[in-house]
């Protein structure tokens, strides 16, 4: 898999939340790599977080962008069965698994916030619909 640049991941994301908050995690492979990618790019590397951690950023992160309907413990499990967040063999700590990471995006693109672009969608459609409005 090819390392993906910021423009791609915001326009993956861009085209993932077009319609508004989503209802459900992307079917499509590599849109959900773009977003397991962002979530796990909230993690620190180095440190170890315990399971309610993870949870309490994940319910964060999702929050701007999602419904309730995307379930949290699945987006950790996600994370945890596509090796970007590491867990302990006890399975009461969780480490950013950074190679993971980098061999799916690209350092410049992590800052990619989904609820950023899916307000920035909104109000551009809004300016649109206002100018269009204007013209009639």
């Amino acid at each position: 898999m090819t390392v993906l640049d910021h423009k791609t991941v915001l326009s993956t994301v861009t085209r993932i939340v077009n319609a508004g908050p989503i209802d459900a995690l992307p079917r499509r492979r590599a849109d959900l790599d773009v977003l397991l990618a962002l979530a796990c790019a909230r993690f620190q590397y180095g440190r170890a977080y315990r399971e309610d951690e993870v949870n309490d950023e994940l319910l964060v992160w999702l929050e701007s962008f999602a419904t309730k309907s995307v379930d949290h413990v699945s987006v950790r499990r996600e994370l945890v069965d596509r090796q970007l967040l590491l867990r302990d063999a006890a399975g009461a700590a969780y480490r950013l698994n950074r190679a993971g990471l980098d061999a799916l995006i690209d350092v410049s693109a992590r800052t990619v916030d989904p609820g950023d672009v899916m307000n920035a969608v909104q109000l551009r459609r809004e300016e649109r619909k206002r100018a269009r409005d204007a013209t009639r």
